[in-house]
């Protein structure tokens, strides 16, 4: 069983009625695959996400999905404004702001009533019918992976219902600990704990957020023990484990191979006598984009034979705009742009619209790739980089990026993610590399990157629980 809020494909108004369109993403890339690999094995239960996809469930476009995609998809449709909430007041503000972080970065002292009936209205209802789903359509040998922060409250109301059933509970993004979930209002944090630990397995991308997951099980006073990598509550027994997501090359390089990715490299090379330095983002405030361009324009102040030379090429798409916070962000983004562009005349070049072909483009030639977040579940754009690029760059990396435990030896690091002068000056290093040294790391972050696969990560969670299953531990070692 794969349960997560968004699922494989979404549908599409056409004329003829509905067409389908994969889903984007990371979560989507990695168990699509596997799904397929298990077919009639498996059953994939997500929401119908926008009003094409309810109206796509009412009309039946939905029954012959199971032929077009090898597997069986499970669909819950609800209520649009309940769904809202859901997802835009709970998850993608409270609880993504709280895994990452972000409450003095945009100024949030605290939430009200709206928040909380949100939870209470919309959160718990909405997690408690995916529950009742699960049950609906697998059995107690069933293994139950729930994947992201929309559904922490998930594994406890299955567990309470069926106390033998297997779950794993994934999380996607950081996990910052109780600095993050402790300013949410008072209550909600213990439930989204104990949520999560109705799971047999909790999964986290890297050490630093399995460490803040388990702090926050300290604060509720379970008993955590780090040497095994276990967590007991209440009578339950939760294993917690890294599983950092890789990405599949396959289909990147058949884009970056692609005529239209080939024309956006060309032009870029075309237009920049210098070094391109480039970024491919959401418009998301925990990428830290706009100190990004800040010291870009910092690094072209201090260094005036870079002025009418480099380039900035930011890749960027608009992020949930129903939010105020993003929209705002999206503007401050703009601005800081405009900014330094007033004063070194088409340095940056802002593409604010998703053109994966021009993304690509601009991965095959960047000089500097700037991967610099605040606090990131992984960034794999850190990883889709170096797969393609064909000019030996350079990756800036911030220490708050999920991916830095495994690449950060070879990338410039930067410490402090809020500090532009210390970006400005690693951009510095970067643009200055000789040839030699950057050859050298962009082999070993190739290699790295290449060395495990999207199956290989599913396929660790799923021997895990099916071990835990039968009364043993986790095969993959507890962090150290």
């Amino acid at each position: 069983m794969l349960v997560s809020n968004r699922g494989p494909v979404s549908f599409i108004k056409a004329d003829a009625g509905f067409d389908i369109k994969r889903g984007a993403g990371g979560l989507a890339g990695a168990l699509d695959p596997v799904a397929r690999g298990l077919g009639d094995q498996t059953i994939w239960v997500a929401s119908a996400t926008s009003e094409s996809d309810r109206a796509a469930l009412d009309a039946g476009a939905a029954d012959g999905l199971h032929e077009q995609l090898g597997y069986p998809l499970y669909l819950l449709a609800f209520d649009p404004e309940m769904y809202g909430r859901y997802y835009d007041v709970v998850s993608n503000r409270m609880l993504w702001f709280a895994n990452h972080c972000l409450w003095d970065e945009l100024e949030i002292k605290e939430f009200g009533e709206h928040e909380l009936d949100a939870w209470f209205d919309a959160y718990e209802p909405v997690n408690s019918r995916f529950a009742d789903a699960i049950l609906e359509i697998s059995d107690e040998d069933s293994l139950v992976l729930v994947q992201d922060y929309h559904l922490t409250l998930v594994p406890g109301y299955l567990r309470r219902k069926r106390p033998h059933q297997a779950i794993l509970h994934f999380t996607h993004s950081s996990f910052c600990g109780p600095q993050g979930l402790d300013r949410l209002p008072r209550g909600i944090p213990r439930r989204v704990i104990e949520g999560m630990l109705g799971a047999d397995l909790v999964g986290l991308h890297v050490a630093p957020w399995v460490e803040g997951f388990l702090q926050c099980c300290e604060k509720i006073g379970a008993k955590v023990d780090r040497e095994n990598g276990l967590v007991e509550h209440e009578g339950g027994r939760s294993w917690v484990r890294e599983y950092p997501i890789p990405i599949d090359p396959t289909e990147l390089h058949e884009r970056a191979a692609g005529a239209k990715a080939g024309r956006w490299a060309k032009r870029f090379r075309k237009d920049t006598s210098g070094p391109i330095v480039a970024r491919a983002d959401r418009t998301e405030p925990s990428k830290n984009i706009v100190r990004g361009f800040k010291a870009f324009g910092r690094l072209l102040e201090r260094r005036p034979d870079l002025q009418g030379n480099a380039r900035f090429i930011g890749c960027l798409y608009p992020s949930r705009q129903s939010m105020p916070e993003y929209r705002r962000y999206t503007r401050q983004i703009e601005e800081s742009a405009r900014l330094v562009n007033e004063k070194f005349p088409n340095s940056i070049d802002l593409y604010m619209k998703n053109d994966y072909d021009r993304t690509i483009g601009a991965l095959l030639v960047y000089d500097v790739l700037l991967v610099n977040p605040i606090m990131d579940g992984m960034n794999l754009v850190s990883k889709e980089g170096p797969t393609v690029n064909q000019t030996d760059g350079v990756l800036v990396l911030t220490e708050g990026a999920g991916s830095f435990e495994e690449l950060g030896e070879e990338a410039v690091a930067v410490t402090d993610a809020l500090d532009i002068e210390e970006t400005a000056l690693a951009l510095e290093r970067a643009i200055d590399m000789s040839s030699d040294e950057r050859k050298r790391r962009a082999e070993s972050l190739r290699e790295k990157v290449r060395s495990r696969t999207p199956k290989d990560w599913i396929d660790s969670q799923l021997d895990d629980l099916a071990e835990v299953q039968r009364g043993g531990e986790p095969r993959t070692p507890p962090c150290t």
